[in-house]
């Protein structure tokens, strides 16, 4: 009888193992923290000692990976993106990108928003890390209606990189949700001249509310750029 209830507990506590944790190691950022075996490590060996036959550095190599992680992340293959982002982290921790694409994988599979948090913090921490990390942050941050903390990760995109896509067009649609249209259409308007990414007729709109703010509140339907 104590046999059987030994075995019914490590039944249930494998359960809720796989249930908490249902990726594989290179499926989870940083292969989840978790010890290797000896023939994974092996084979990291073998990756790290394939990229320095090539003539390349481990910085070099990680920036090929994180091209390959993007062009799977375009296409929407979570599994292989994430794969190249973790070959990525192995060659080069501290390039801030990394982050960035384990950041947006996460939030495209839907997982916990502090996870996905944890991400962007950890990219926007490194001394190598691109405008547009800040762009998606503040992205995130703004569909969580922190609209002050969006803004704050927008400017420093902004400092980066006058030009970062996107940058505008979520400045814009912060100061929509905070019902300052002056401030929306004067973004907009940057945004439109950076070609960023606006709904149709949201520019015309704002500049509209700015000049009548008695129209009062937003409207329902405006949607931020993706």
């Amino acid at each position: 009888m104590k046999r059987l209830r030994t075995l019914v507990t490590l039944l249930l506590l494998a359960a809720v193992a796989a249930s908490a944790d249902p990726h594989p190691m290179n499926q989870l950022p940083m292969y989840g923290g978790r010890a290797k075996t000896e023939e994974m490590k092996n084979a990291d060996a073998d990756f790290i000692a394939s990229i320095e036959k090539q003539g390349l550095s481990r910085a070099e190599g990680a920036k090929q990976m994180l091209k390959q992680g993007w062009a799977a992340w375009g296409k929407r293959d979570m599994a292989t993106a994430m794969a190249r982002f973790n070959q990525a982290w192995l060659l080069d921790p501290e390039n801030g990108n990394v982050y960035h694409g384990f950041a947006l994988v996460l939030a495209l599979r839907d997982d916990p928003s502090s996870d996905v948090e944890g991400m962007f913090r950890l990219a926007t921490s490194k001394p190598t890390v691109d405008a547009g990390v800040f762009v998606d942050y503040g992205h995130f941050l703004m569909t969580h209606k922190r609209l002050d903390a969006s803004q704050v990760q927008l400017k420093k995109a902004l400092q980066i990189s006058p030009a970062a896509r996107n940058a505008s067009s979520n400045m814009a649609f912060t100061y929509y949700l905070k019902n300052d249209f002056a401030n929306a259409c004067a973004w907009a308007r940057k945004a439109e001249s950076n070609r960023d990414r606006l709904e149709p007729g949201f520019l015309e709109e704002m500049c509209t509310r700015a000049s009548k703010p008695e129209k009062g509140k937003p409207a329902s339907g405006s949607r931020p750029p993706a």
